[in-house]
Formats: structure tokens, C-alpha cells, sequence
């Protein structure tokens, strides 16, 4: 009679259980988790699902052959990571225009004698988060580059220095190159490990952690609002290991997967990047992303000379 009795009451439990069950998977939010960590929009999934539907027609309607899918950048805002914004550019940096070997004859004899593919240096990829701190991370990524062709080995400074501690009002919202001026003397570059990147502006405590190190001095290649020749550009990733730039980024750019890309569109330049190598093989520069390795190659990207206006700015750094 008891064991009747317990699966009756059993059978009530499961029954009321089911009636319940819609209501509570209506109450669970439209979000899932990927493999990074991020809570991943089920609306914007879909909404980029058609989207790359339509990039794919076009890229084979116009024998484009890169490939695009869902990367570890489209669950973001495009014009929440693209933030880069020459008109930030600091009312001084006309004193960092035009690099000391610019139009000279001994550049002009130097880039004869560079080779047809060439991988400079670089550091680590690593991922900016929902802040539109490229600025940042293009001007850190540089001067990791320029450490490791000196003393070999990778380094890793603090993006988050310069978010924060910047007397420009840089932030996620915007920034420019200007920000190389906080690695120059009196200030200067502090570890990652001491000052961890949050993704977030905060309050500066650059005080409590030691300089990492310095540069001499920073300059554009041609120009803050100007896209260098192509043998300039190689010229300074040969020199100084790795130049940071502009590029104009789209769709097609924040879904990016693979192989050289070559579609060309008008707009303004809102990304900073790092060029850090070329195949003239390909006629395409190698990009490095601060995007995560969940986009591009493992988080690079082969793109056409030119296109994009990829190169816009370019600087480099002396250490």
C-alpha cells in the first residue's frame, strides 16, 4: 500500500513538473555561451547567419577567394570594436610626421634589396574584448615587436596602461596613435602582469607598477591622414620589426576567415592594426588583429595592398 501510495505521489511530481516546464524555458534568456566565455546573442547569431549568406553570393559573384564566417568578433557591434579616430589625433603630432629615411635615395636602394615575402616581428595575439581599444593595442603591439627583434623573446605590455592613463580622454569610445606619446619619457610602458587589461576605463594607478620600458621617439611614416607607398611601409616592418596602421573595417573584414582579402571598399578608416609582414606573391600585406585567435588565421589576415585604405597612418617606433 506504501509503495502504491509513494508512486502515486511520484507520478503527481512529474506530471506538474512537465505543465511547468514551458513557462520556465520561456523565462531562460535567448543566450548561449561559447568557447571563449562570452554569452553569445541567439538574435544577432541569426541575423549574422543571413548575413554571411549574402557576403558568400557576393564574394563569389566578384571572384573574390577569402572566406568568411562567424569569428570571435561578430557577436560584437562592429562600431562598438572599430573606434580608431584620426580626429583624436593629439594637436602635436605634426612633430611625429615624416620618418627620417623618407624619399631618400638610400630608401630607394634598400627596397630593391628586400625580399619578396618577409614576416618581421610580433608577439602574441590577443583580444580586445567589447572596448574599441585598438588604438591601444596596436601601439603596444609594436613596441613588443621592436623589444623581441632587440633581445628575441616575447613580451607583454599593458594595453590597459594606456586606456587608462592617457591624458587625451582616449577610451572604448575612440583613440589614435597619439597614444605612443605614454611610452615616451617621463611615463613609459608598464607589464601586463602588474597592470592586467580589463577591457574597461578606469581610474589610472600607473604609480604602483614599475616601467617595463621606453621609447626614444615615434613617428608616422608619411603622414598622420596619409597612406604610405608600399616600399616605405616594408621598408619600416624590415627596420623595426612591425609598423602599426589604419584600415577600414566592414563586415567582410569582422567576419574574415581565411585566405588573402581583396575586396575594396570606400570609407573612413576606424581600425587600428599591426602589418607585420608581406608576400608580393600574394600583393598582400600579413595583418595582425587584436580580435582574439577566434578570428582571421589564428587571429592575422592576408589583405591586398591598398585595399581598405590598409595602411592609412602608418608608424613605427624607435627603441
Amino acid at each position: 500500500m506504501k509503495r502504491k501510495l509513494l508512486f502515486g505521489l511520484l507520478a503527481v511530481v512529474v506530471v506538474v513538473s512537465l505543465a511547468y516546464l514551458p513557462s520556465l524555458q520561456a523565462e531562460v534568456p535567448s543566450k548561449r555561451v561559447d568557447d571563449e566565455g562570452v554569452k553569445r546573442d541567439d538574435a544577432r547569431f541569426e541575423e549574422w547567419h543571413q548575413r554571411l549568406e549574402e557576403m558568400r553570393y557576393v564574394i563569389e559573384k566578384e571572384g573574390h577567394e577569402f572566406t568568411v564566417g562567424h569569428t570571435s568578433a561578430t557577436k560584437y557591434p562592429l562600431e562598438q570594436l572599430c573606434t580608431l579616430n584620426p580626429e583624436l589625433a593629439d594637436v602635436d603630432d605634426y612633430m611625429h610626421e615624416y620618418g627620417e629615411l623618407r624619399d631618400s635615395q638610400w630608401e630607394i636602394d634598400y627596397t630593391k634589396a628586400l625580399p619578396s615575402y618577409y614576416i618581421g616581428y610580433y608577439t602574441s595575439i590577443k583580444n580586445q574584448g567589447s572596448c574599441g581599444s585598438c588604438w591601444a593595442f596596436a601601439c603596444v603591439g609594436i613596441l613588443e615587436g621592436a623589444v623581441k627583434k632587440f633581445y628575441g623573446g616575447n613580451y607583454n605590455f599593458s594595453e590597459e596602461y594606456l586606456l587608462d592613463c592617457n591624458g587625451y580622454g582616449y577610451s572604448c569610445s575612440g583613440g589614435y596613435f597619439s597614444a605612443h606619446n605614454y611610452h615616451k619619457y617621463p611615463y613609459g610602458a608598464r607589464w601586463e602582469s602588474c597592470y592586467p587589461y580589463r577591457g574597461s576605463k578606469g581610474t589610472c594607478y600607473s604609480s604602483s607598477c614599475s616601467v617595463a620600458t621606453r621609447i626614444s621617439s615615434w613617428y608616422y611614416i608619411s603622414g598622420s591622414s596619409s597612406i604610405p607607398s608600399t616600399s616605405s611601409i616594408k621598408n619600416r616592418i624590415y627596420s623595426k620589426g612591425s609598423v602599426a596602421a589604419a584600415v577600414y573595417a566592414d563586415y567582410y573584414f569582422q567576419a574574415y576567415t581565411g585566405g588573402t582579402f581583396t575586396r575594396n571598399r570606400s570609407g573612413s578608416v576606424n581600425h587600428a592594426i599591426i602589418l607585420v609582414g608581406w608576400d608580393d606573391s600574394r600583393g598582400a600585406w600579413r595583418l595582425k588583429n587584436s580580435w582574439g585567435t577566434g578570428w582571421g588565421e589564428s587571429g592575422f589576415m592576408w589583405i591586398k595592398y591598398g585595399v581598405q585604405k590598409v595602411g592609412y597612418g602608418a608608424n613605427y617606433v624607435n627603441w
